[in-house]
């Protein structure tokens, strides 16, 4: 009994996590963007906010599929631990980016919202995976599903709160650079763990 609720409270620390990124993620992103679109901010934010609404629904999507799979163990751990490694070097390529909208010729709105899909898009599909598969996996019978999706979102929700409003207050004061490197590397170790655990466990499975 006390196993199974450890098991069900690190489950749903993976999507408390993911959903903290997401929302750091995004406030971060209107913060590197705006200094080459910042003329209007609300095109950026509305940019940015876009993009993350239409990644995570893909990452749901991908997720959804995914927990299907046999090994969907690995398949988050590898999602969580790219995404990770995708925050590492956002920094690197925020100028080189922006400059390339202006060098094609694009204005703020479509130049904020073709660069944020560059640039946090792809991370963002990746961590969108783990609320699907988290719930899929503490699901033992169909008549909790309902039960355990409520409390997936309604604790990821909270952690995404949580994120925004430390991002927001004070995570802008700090480096970019250092807190997406601190970040990445977080969700490296997390991807890492999730992969870990899934060769164990293959292994206790194949020496039964």
């Amino acid at each position: 009994m006390v196993k199974s609720k450890l098991r069900a409270v690190g489950i749903i620390s993976i999507a408390c996590v993911c959903g903290w990124f997401v929302m750091e993620l995004e406030i971060l992103g209107v913060r590197a963007l705006s200094p080459y679109f910042g003329s209007a901010v609300y095109v950026v934010m509305g940019s940015v906010v876009g993009v993350f609404l239409l990644s995570l629904s893909a990452g749901y999507i991908l997720g959804g599929w995914l927990s299907k799979k046999a090994g969907s163990e690995w398949g988050l751990g590898i999602s969580i631990a790219a995404a990770g490694a995708w925050l590492c070097v956002i920094p690197a390529f925020i100028e080189p980016v922006c400059d390339g909208m202006y060098n094609i010729g694009l204005d703020e709105k479509w130049g904020s919202l073709l660069a944020a899909v560059i640039l946090f898009g792809a991370p963002t599909v990746l961590l969108g995976t783990a609320t699907p598969t988290t719930v899929r996996w503490l699901t033992k019978q169909a008549s909790d599903s309902g039960l355990n999706a409520g409390v997936v979102l309604a604790f990821s929700t909270a952690a995404s709160f949580a994120g925004c409003v430390v991002t927001a207050f004070y995570l802008v004061l700090v480096s970019m650079r250092h807190t997406l490197l601190v970040s990445g590397t977080v969700l490296v170790v997390m991807g890492a763990v999730i992969l870990l655990q899934a060769v164990v466990q293959k292994k206790k499975d194949t020496g039964k």
